[in-house]
C-alpha cells in the first residue's frame, strides 16, 4: 500500500497522488495541469473514478490546475483496514477489519487536508452528485474564503423524501429518493455471501442509474435517455464500479442522502462568488431541486438540459452534449472564475 509521500504519473498527463488523512485513512488524489494555474478541486460523484474526473475535466479546463479527491471507499482511497490492506476491496467482507470514516462531515476534512498539502489558496470548487454533498459540508465546517467558484453539478441540496428541509423555501415533496427505496438500496449495496461476494453492487447501481430493467444508457419503457448516453461510457464507468466494496459505498451513501443542505446555498449567496448549476429533465435528481438552488443565488448560472439528453454523467457524454456541457463549463470558468 502506498505512503502518504508517493506518487505515479500517466501517460494521459494525470498525477497520482496520496495523502495521509488525519484520521490515518491513505487519501488518493489526482492532479491535472500547471501547478501554478488557478486551481479546481473537483469532488466527484458516488462510485465515480477520480482520475475519470482530473482526466476530463483537466482537458476541458487547460487554463486550470485540477485536483481530483478521491472519494473514501473509492480506488485506493481509505477508510477500510484488512490484512495488509488499507483500502477498501471486494475481497474484505462486512464482518472483517474495520471500516470508518464513511461520514460526509469527514470526506469534507479530506477535501481540505488535500488543499493544505497543495498550498492551494484560493481555489474553485466542483462538486457533481454525492460529492456536491462533500463540497456543501465543506461550506459549512469550513465557510467560503478564498472561494474563487462554484459549480453545483446535478445534486439536489436533499435527497430523501421524508423529514422539513432548514430552508423554509425548499419546495415540499422534491426527492431523489422515496424513503422506502433509499432503505432498499442502502441495504441491498451490503448483502455479501462468502461465495458470490458483494451480490447486488452492480445490478442495483444500474437500477438506480437507469430505467426498470436497470439499463444506464437508456430507459427502454420511455426511450429516454437515463444516465449516459452510449455503452462506452458506461463501460468507463462500471470498470471502476466493479471493484467497490459494498459495505464501504452502502455507508457512504446512506450519510449522503440523508443529509440536509438546503440551508449552505444562503451562505453561497451572502458569499457572491460565482456560481453554475447544471441539471436535466431526464437526471435521477429532481430539475426542479436544481432550479431551485440557481434561484436562491443571485447572479448565478443555469445550464439545463431537456428530456432528450442524458444528463447525470454530461462529462462522459458523446457530441453534441458533451460537447455544449463541456464548452459551458469552460466558458464560465474562463468568464467569471479564472
Amino acid at each position: 500500500m502506498p505512503s502518504g509521500q508517493e506518487e505515479s504519473v500517466s501517460t494521459d498527463q494525470v498525477q497520482q497522488h496520496f495523502l495521509t488523512a488525519t484520521d490515518g485513512a491513505i487519501i488518493e488524489y489526482f492532479t491535472h495541469g500547471n501547478a501554478s494555474a488557478r486551481p479546481v478541486i473537483i469532488s466527484p460523484a458516488f462510485t465515480g473514478s477520480a482520475h475519470l474526473y482530473a482526466e476530463k475535466f483537466g482537458e476541458a479546463l487547460p487554463e486550470n490546475f485540477v485536483v481530483a479527491v478521491q472519494l473514501r471507499g473509492h480506488g485506493e482511497s481509505g477508510g477500510c483496514t484488512y490484512l495488509e490492506i488499507s483500502f477498501c476491496t471486494q475481497a474484505q467482507a462486512p464482518d472483517e477489519g474495520t471500516y470508518s470514516g464513511f461520514r460526509i462531515s469527514r470526506l469534507s476534512h479530506d477535501v481540505r487536508e488535500v488543499r493544505a498539502r497543495l498550498g492551494l489558496e484560493a481555489v474553485a470548487f466542483i462538486g457533481h452528485s454525492l460529492g456536491m454533498n462533500v463540497i456543501c459540508e465543506y461550506i459549512s465546517d469550513f465557510g467560503l474564503a478564498d472561494v474563487t467558484g462554484l459549480f453545483v453539478y446535478d445534486q439536489s441540496p436533499k435527497n430523501i423524501g421524508i423529514g422539513v428541509a432548514e430552508a423554509g423555501s425548499f419546495p415540499a415533496g422534491i426527492a431523489t429518493y422515496p424513503v422506502e427505496d433509499f432503505s432498499n438500496l442502502v441495504d441491498s449495496f451490503a448483502a455479501y455471501s462468502a461465495g458470490q461476494g458483494y451480490m447486488n453492487v452492480d445490478a442495483d447501481l444500474k437500477l438506480m442509474l437507469g430505467g426498470p430493467d436497470g439499463d444506464p444508457v437508456l430507459n427502454s419503457a420511455t426511450n429516454d435517455p437515463s444516465f449516459v448516453l452510449t455503452e462506452k461510457a458506461w463501460d468507463e464507468w462500471a470498470a471502476f464500479v466493479d471493484t467497490m466494496n459494498g459495505k464501504a459505498i452502502s455507508l457512504l451513501f446512506s450519510s449522503s442522502i440523508t443529509s440536509d443542505y438546503t440551508d449552505v446555498y444562503r451562505l453561497v449567496a451572502e458569499s457572491k462568488i460565482p456560481v453554475l448549476v447544471y441539471g436535466g429533465k431526464s437526471s435521477i435528481v429532481p430539475w426542479t431541486a436544481m432550479k431551485w438552488i440557481h434561484d436562491q443565488i443571485p447572479g448565478s448560472e443555469l445550464m439545463l438540459f431537456d428530456e432528450n439528453v442524458g444528463v447525470h454523467g454530461a462529462f462522459l457524454n458523446p457530441a453534441p452534449s458533451g460537447d455544449v456541457f463541456m464548452s459551458t463549463v469552460h466558458s464560465f470558468f474562463s468568464r467569471r472564475v479564472n
